[in-house]
Parts: C-alpha cells; structure tokens; sequence
C-alpha cells in the first residue's frame, strides 16, 4: 500500500480504506472500518491484528509499517 495524495491506504477485513493520519490510533482506524462497514459491532469491542502485532483502543499503528488487519473480537462471541 501507498500514500495517495497525502492520505495513507489501509485494509481492515478485506476492505479497502484511507486516511490522512501515519499514526492513527487503533481505535480510530476501527471507526473509519464501522463506517465503511467492515465490522457489524462497536468498534470498542475490537482489536486490530496486523503483521507487526496486536493493536487496540489508543495504540498508534504506523500505517507505513504496518496497514492490512484483521479484526478480532475482545469479548467472547454469543451464541443464538
């Protein structure tokens, strides 16, 4: 991933997403993937798994060293 017009690519899920921070918070890069629907829930019950570590809530995720994740739930699943 690239720096496009001075925003930072990254996917969360699948999904393709952009911002204009390098570090944004893990929690940040969460709502950005709610509102371009990557995840069903809140993003307060996430966290981020990249090829650099786990990140979540007010962790900086350099975005030049590390921008494709995976979300994993921080609570236990419910089941029906």
């Amino acid at each position: 991933m690239a720096i496009k017009d001075g925003k930072y690519d990254f996917k969360v899920n699948g999904t393709e997403f952009q911002t204009e921070y390098q570090s944004p918070t893990a929690l940040e890069i969460l709502m950005i993937a709610k509102q371009g629907g990557a995840i069903p829930n809140n993003p307060e019950e996430y966290a981020l798994q990249g090829d650099k570590g786990l990140y979540q809530g007010v962790d900086r995720v350099n975005l030049e060293e590390d921008n494709v994740f995976l979300t994993i739930p921080l609570s236990p699943t419910q089941v029906a």
